[in-house]
């Protein structure tokens, strides 16, 4: 398809810029990987076939989180800085594209031929400009936020999620918190990659990140409209492995969900079960992958405005295809062109065999390039001052691809980067799709925004309920211009393809940016309680390193297209009571969009009786429901609001009620048996129901009395899978007692267990005899290091336990750092003879090797020689071979490395040393590339196992 060289491309680009009337219209086999490593590629392959087969999640209970409000201020503690969540390329080197010659983007003509009309009003001077969070010592920060009636929040990466609520005039709400302060399990260890979404259509926000292990997507829905206050915390887990870069549709049906896994995956989560803060089901399908690309995700559409899409509507999953990169695939071959694709993902609750998503749906839309220094590099596009360039996330449909209902049509507009003249020059390429009744989805219109050589991208776009659009992107160049936020726009009006109001500077830079990991994305909203003013938040650069900003801008044109209604809201969305009480809902009235008149209200399913006083409420006013008279049991209906005067105006609220009556019975404890053995140090807990239970207080302990409880934790079943490993070869102890709304029950009779036997421990009729040990926190004792740019040192950053541990820096160039412990003698007469020591590793790696790497090395003769430790390593074996390719020093050994690896216990076999003096090398080598966080180690000891009427003779070399 495409037919000039990219030298003809650059002087196709200045006709374009400076005779736009000449241009009007109506309308490789070696690639480098994401990390700079040349890779050899294999030919373009067919898509594989779209899944058939749901997966269905067991229903996922939430916790209640602590009222936002009330949490204590966060403490930001220096922390390194680091690169957070690193774009994971699951799917390997990219294929080989076709050996296409780039063109000059034929939608650049069309810009440039229309004269910018820069905006006659308000548009181009933000009624709100502030800045958002700060550098939180994580790159990239993965900006991100959402506007609703009263308040704007932000999501920015931090260790995890850092979030900050404000009101509308840019004042903080609440003081800044940790998203992962509202999470349990997993999540109480948030890992990052926030997404902030108000939902419009129950008044209600939705806060994600996922969590630092367990393959968990975190999900926070407020109980209420007010965003300081309580959440259902749910914690749902991936199917395929990470769920990286999660992107996040609100739907009447469900939140749906597109990530970047093993397979590109596409999820849905139970929503109105969600909104109630009732169990819920996650189902999931695995979609297509494309040729060429090793990280990629399907993003979800989300819907704003008033009107929700109509009943029975699919998700629109989205993505662009470049043909010449991607093979041609669903698109039909057509002069000129490539397209986008839209998968449909039809869910059932009920019938979860029912659900489906189709095959790709292509839209031809034209011409655009995704080769942008690469089809994987994350350096491409430079800054002023700096041998820096930044990733230009030419992968997905930017966040978000948002959807609207208009009535007579609906419309999804949504934005990507393209290389616009062949040169790896990035433009934003923007579009709007229609559809109308029960047609389908077509293109309405389409534009490439790039109006001069510096670089835009990281682009968010959202459509007002007038049929305007605002864009927003980050732009930057070699020469001059420093990583900023600027944004242009379009009335309903305006000739199509186009965006001629103008270009408007958000902040401008004033330095480079100090990693090549750029933004991840951005955020363009559309507040809700005009229907016209758009909320954007990006990151920029006012010092090397990153900061972030918040603006909000509108056309004065805009009227909107809120249609008079009414919002109701029901408190509490789940009460227990204990019979015979009664139950007070307190049902809140508002007006939207104008909305005059009364509401009554009704319920559907409620049990016992149900009194509203008054029956008919007027707007901007309360009404109380009271529920007497209920039997024992668990209750879910509705509470329904109808427009006196417009009937056709419904709004609906789902309660639930649990009744109970005072429990009478004890658990009985069923596993782990009582005076079982060789159990594990992560049991699963489990036990018999008792009738009337709400929840269940369960409490593991080290002694017969309790007195020293090492956990304690209220589930919602009768089993419970503890966060908190416990020791090897030790006793403990636990009881359960059930509650409900009357009261805790009686606490079951207690059971004892001893966990298994694990590498390292000493057997029965043994004790560990300690050779040497070191823990750091009292210094370094004599261990010494060295070597090629030698980081070790003493941190305080992680530690296994205590406040130190020995830390090395994975850098960014070629380095061999080396760790000497002192020389330890060896008994000849007391087996078995351990090394073990506690370590946490973030290494660049990739699947199946390490491009920086770390290892450990026993001498026998005082250092003078040294010999790697491998096949006597009992736990924690090397993840692969490092490589050799970019000059790491330790090219060719085995070694660690992880993205990250979590503290794990390395036992290293020494029986083969005894009655040798030994000394141990831990060495982290590095090659040319990419860096990372590095490597911590601690609590390291030499041991062997003595008869207990041996103990007195053991030669201490050490504390």
């Amino acid at each position: 398809m495409n037919v000039a060289r990219k030298p003809i491309g650059i002087i196709l680009l200045l006709f374009v810029l400076f005779f736009p009337i000449l241009f009007l219209s109506n309308t490789g086999e070696i690639v480098w990987r994401g990390n700079g490593r040349l890779a050899v590629a294999a030919n373009i392959q067919p898509d594989p076939p779209v899944g058939s087969t749901v997966t269905v999640s067991d229903p996922v209970t939430p916790s209640i989180s602590p009222a936002v409000r009330d949490l204590p201020p966060m403490r930001r503690a220096f922390i390194l800085d680091r690169e957070i969540n690193p774009r994971l390329n699951y799917y390997g080197d990219p294929k080989a594209y076709s050996d296409y010659e780039p063109i000059v983007d034929p939608l650049l003509a069309v810009q440039a031929g229309t004269s910018a009309q820069h905006a006659v009003d308000a548009f181009g001077t933000p009624s709100v400009n502030f800045d958002g969070q700060g550098y939180s010592y994580a790159n990239p920060p993965d900006t991100v936020g959402d506007i609703g009636l009263t308040h704007y929040i932000q999501g920015i990466n931090g260790s995890g999620t850092f979030i900050q609520i404000y009101n509308k005039d840019g004042t903080t709400a609440v003081p800044p918190f940790a998203l992962d302060s509202l999470g349990s399990g997993n999540c109480a260890n948030g890992k990052g990659d926030p997404i902030i979404l108000y939902d419009r259509l129950a008044d209600r926000w939705l806060l994600s990140e996922f969590a630092s292990s367990g393959n968990q997507l975190c999900v926070y829905i407020s109980q209420t409209a007010d965003p300081t206050g309580f959440y259902y915390a749910y914690a749902f887990t991936a199917v395929h492995g990470f769920p990286d870069y999660p992107k996040y549709g609100v739907w009447p049906d469900a939140y749906y969900i597109g990530t970047n896994e093993n397979s590109v995956t596409l999820y849905a989560l139970d929503r109105n079960a969600m909104l109630a803060g009732s169990p819920a089901a996650m189902q999931s399908f695995a979609g297509t992958s494309l040729s060429g690309f090793s990280f990629q995700m399907l993003i979800p559409s989300d819907l704003d405005g008033g009107d929700p899409p109509p009943v029975g509507s699919p998700n629109y999953f989205m993505r662009h295809r470049d043909t010449e990169n991607h093979g041609q695939g669903s698109c039909p071959v057509h002069a000129g062109g490539d397209c986008l694709e839209i998968v449909e993902f039809n869910v059932d609750w009920a019938v979860p065999s029912n659900s489906s998503i189709s095959s790709p749906i292509p839209i031809q839309i034209t011409e655009f390039d995704s080769d942008l220094c690469g089809l994987s590099s994350y350096n491409c596009f430079p800054q002023p001052g700096s041998s820096t360039t930044l990733d230009p996330l030419r992968e997905v449909v930017m966040n978000r691809l948002q959807y609207r209902n208009f009535g007579t049509y609906e419309t999804l507009v949504g934005n990507f980067v393209t290389d616009v003249d062949g040169t790896d020059h990035g433009g934003v390429r923007w579009f709007e799709l229609r559809k109308s009744g029960a047609g389908q989805w077509a293109l309405y219109q389409e534009g490439t925004y790039a109006p001069d050589a510096s670089h835009r991208w990281m682009g968010a776009i959202a459509m007002d309920g007038s049929g305007n659009i605002a864009l927003g992107y980050n732009v930057s160049d070699a020469m001059a211009t420093y990583p900023s936020l600027r944004y242009t726009g379009r009335l309903d009006g305006d000739p199509l393809n186009t965006m001629p109001r103008g270009e408007h500077s958000i902040v401008a830079g004033s330095s480079p940016n100090g990693s090549n990991r750029y933004g991840d994305y951005a955020a363009m909203g559309v507040d809700p309680a005009d229907d016209c003013t758009f909320w954007f938040t990006g990151m920029y650069n006012r010092s090397l390193q990153w900061s972030t900003r918040i603006a909000a801008f509108k056309f004065d044109s805009c009227t909107g297209a809120m249609s008079p209604a009414f919002r109701m809201e029901t408190t509490p969305a789940t009460v227990d009571i204990c019979l015979p009480n009664d139950v007070n809902y307190t049902v809140k009235l508002d007006a939207i969009g104008g909305f005059v008149g009364d509401v009554s209200l009704s319920t559907v399913g409620a049990p016992g009786t149900a009194v509203f006083t008054p029956i008919t409420s007027t707007l901007n006013s309360s009404s109380t429901l009271i529920i007497s008279d209920t039997a024992v049991g668990s209750y879910t209906f509705d509470i329904i609001g109808t427009g006196v005067s417009t009937p056709t105006l419904v709004q609906t609220n789902s309660v639930t009620l649990n009744a109970f009556s005072p429990l009478s019975n004890a658990p009985t404890l069923t596993f782990p048996a009582d005076a079982a053995v060789n159990v594990s140090t992560v049991p699963t807990y489990a036990w018999q129901a008792v009738p009337e239970v709400s929840s269940y207080q369960i409490d593991i302990a080290t002694d017969a009395d309790f007195l020293t409880i090492i956990d304690s934790a209220t589930v919602m079943t009768n089993r419970y899978s503890s966060a908190v490993i416990l020791k090897s070869n030790t006793t403990y102890y636990w009881r359960v007692r059930a509650k409900n709304a009357c009261g805790s029950g009686a606490y079951s009779v207690g059971s004892r267990f001893t966990t298994a036997v694990a590498l390292g421990d000493c057997g029965a009729g043994t004790i560990p005899g300690i050779l040497y040990s070191q823990d750091f926190e009292d210094g370094t004792d004599i261990w010494t290091h060295g070597g090629t740019r030698d980081t070790w040192a003493i941190s305080t950053e992680r530690s296994h336990s205590g406040k130190y541990a020995y830390y090395a820096e994975d850098v960014e160039k070629v380095s061999n750092q080396q760790l000497e412990t002192p020389d330890i003698p060896l008994p000849n007469d007391h087996f078995p003879l351990s090394l073990q020591f506690w370590n946490w590793q973030r290494m660049e790696g990739y699947t199946g090797g390490c491009w920086d790497g770390a290892t450990v090395e026993i001498s026998t003769n005082g250092g003078m020689s040294w010999t790697q430790l491998n096949s006597e390593l009992l736990s924690d074996p090397y993840d692969g071979s490092i490589s050799s390719v970019h000059d790491n020093p330790l090219g060719g050994m085995d070694g660690w490395c992880g993205e990250p690896q979590e503290w794990l216990n390395s036992i290293v076999n020494l029986n083969a040393f005894a009655g040798k003096t030994v000394r141990f090398r831990f060495s982290l080598g590095t090659d040319k590339s990419l860096g990372r966080e590095g490597w911590y180690i601690d609590d390291f000891k030499v041991q062997s196992c003595l008869v207990i009427t041996d103990y007195l003779y053991l030669p201490i070399v050490a504390r």
